[in-house]
């Protein structure tokens, strides 16, 4: 067994495990959620910020939902993280650790904690709700964002990306917090794993889907699953989807080093992937949000090293054109 395989299969156990910890863990929390955050504090930064210096370009990342429901010292339910709660940070860490290994080999890192909404919030399936609740959390990543580019991006070059609830962060910052000049300092946005619909695509320029390897400003967003019918029920309006095994927005199906193929629904505008076993990926307790055959909460071990090589490219070609 090759070492790319033994790699691939550590994550694997790691995030699948992890997963089924948020699945079952205890639903409480002894902190309330503070009223502001302020991010001059680097303890409101993952690791402190500590690998965020020395390299010319940066990456601003927001982790995916990792927080239930839990009740307060004061019997209060919270659908928010508590970012200063030690338990809390402990289900989100991995999550951010997972993609910091995965797309910042060339970059300085910046991964804020925000106060995400909880998973009990998506699998209501109530987008109003959701909405409703988002808002904070937006504005959590609003704030460290223009943190970041007020006191840390010092004018280089960077990349945004998220998973999940970050994809629809930095979606949004797309939408509303793009300056011409922050707009020009753009290499690309991944946005894996959420939704973009046309609505949005005819609405807002500056979400510009990317058509191959090595375009710059543009959105790179994909969802995977092993059949068409297991697209979550809030997915199903999605536009925007490039193969990141081929870089292709057709249905030129790529066979990946990991022995499954990907090839691209272009009807649906989702991956299928086949010659992998779905059993191994469902967990029952969030089958209302992701059916069985959704492979959402893969996906970063499913296109590690494509989406590390791709960081690379899309680095290189801003260079060559800035």
């Amino acid at each position: 067994m090759n070492n790319q395989r033994l790699h691939f299969l550590k994550h694997l156990a790691y995030f699948v495990c992890l997963l089924f910890t948020l699945a079952s863990c205890e639903k409480n929390a002894s902190t309330p959620v503070n009223d502001t955050i302020d991010y001059s504090n680097p303890q409101c930064w993952f690791e402190n910020k500590q690998d965020a210096m020395g390299k010319d370009v940066d990456l601003f990342y927001v982790v995916p939902t990792c927080v239930w429901d839990y009740t307060d010292s004061l019997g209060q339910t919270r659908h928010h993280m508590d970012i200063f709660n030690a338990e809390q940070r402990a289900l989100v860490n991995p999550s951010i650790q997972l993609a910091k290994s995965v797309l910042a080999d060339s970059c300085n890192f910046f991964s804020p904690y925000y106060r995400q909404i909880s998973m009990d919030s998506w699998l209501t399936l109530d987008t109003a709700l959701i909405e409703e609740r988002f808002k904070l959390a937006y504005q959590d990543v609003a704030d460290a964002f223009h943190y970041y580019m007020e006191h840390d991006n010092q004018g280089k070059p960077f990349i945004l990306a998220g998973h999940s609830q970050g994809a629809k962060a930095v979606i949004e910052l797309l939408k509303r917090e793009m300056t011409p000049d922050i707009s020009r300092k753009l290499i690309a946005t991944y946005a894996i794993g959420y939704t973009v619909t046309p609505e949005e695509l005819a609405n807002y320029p500056t979400l510009r889907p990317a058509q191959d390897s090595i375009d710059t400003g543009v959105l790179i967003g994909f969802n995977s699953v092993t059949r068409p019918e297991a697209v979550s029920p809030l997915f199903r309006d999605n536009v925007v989807c490039i193969n990141p095994v081929n870089w292709r927005t057709d249905a030129t199906p790529a066979p990946s080093y990991q022995g499954f193929t990907v090839s691209l629904d272009t009807t649906i505008h989702t991956l299928i992937v086949t010659g992998i076993d779905e059993e191994q990926y469902f967990i029952p307790s969030v089958e209302t949000l992701l059916p069985k055959g959704n492979l959402h909460v893969q996906e970063f071990n499913l296109y590690n090293e494509d989406l590390r090589k791709n960081v690379l490219q899309r680095i290189r070609a801003y260079r060559k054109t800035h």
